[in-house]
């Protein structure tokens, strides 16, 4: 019997179809859903980035100046020259977003249990710990993600999750 589901979910076109075959399974046996999203390590492409600036998204941060000295990096950070912490809040609201739109596909779908976990950190040992701490039965992924060709080297995340978690995994393609 399946009670508890892990959706590990990064935006990609195979996390989407592994949401819709977990939301699937959540609503069949009336089990908990539990999404995960664990926020890339990777920079955002910068087209995000901008679309991010034209909506308003990423509100410039008043300059908080208390000598001489900070002026130059107040400043660099007000007009946005910070490139890390607007990439950091890039990805971030990513992250909000992808886990807002799977909340709301799986309450369409007629799911009422639901959680989520936005977490930092290595993408498998994230996915695996909250598996371990929901005591799930299954932890439905993506095949592949959005990560690059280093994955190709270090092994795939769905690799290691499979290989290391203490539950079922299904991989969807």
């Amino acid at each position: 019997m399946i009670k508890n589901i892990i959706a590990a979910i990064d935006g990609s076109a195979h996390a989407s179809n592994a949401l819709k075959v977990a939301i699937d399974l959540a609503s069949k046996y009336e089990a908990r859903l539990t999404l995960v999203h664990v926020l890339t390590r990777d920079h955002p492409p910068q087209e995000l980035i901008r679309m991010a600036e034209v909506e308003n998204l990423l509100e410039p941060r008043q300059p908080n100046v208390t000598s001489k000295k900070d002026t130059f990096s107040a400043v660099a950070r007000f007009i946005g020259g910070e490139k890390e912490e607007k990439e950091a809040k890039v990805v971030a609201l990513l992250g909000e977003q992808i886990i807002k739109s799977a909340t709301k596909n799986a309450k369409q779908a007629g799911v009422t249990n639901i959680s989520s976990e936005i977490l930092v950190g290595d993408y498998a040992n994230c996915i695996l710990e909250i598996a371990s701490k929901t005591d799930a039965d299954i932890i439905v992924m993506g095949r592949r993600g959005l990560s690059n060709l280093k994955g190709f080297v270090t092994g795939s995340v769905s690799h290691k999750v499979s290989q290391r978690a203490e539950c079922s995994v299904l991989t969807v393609k």
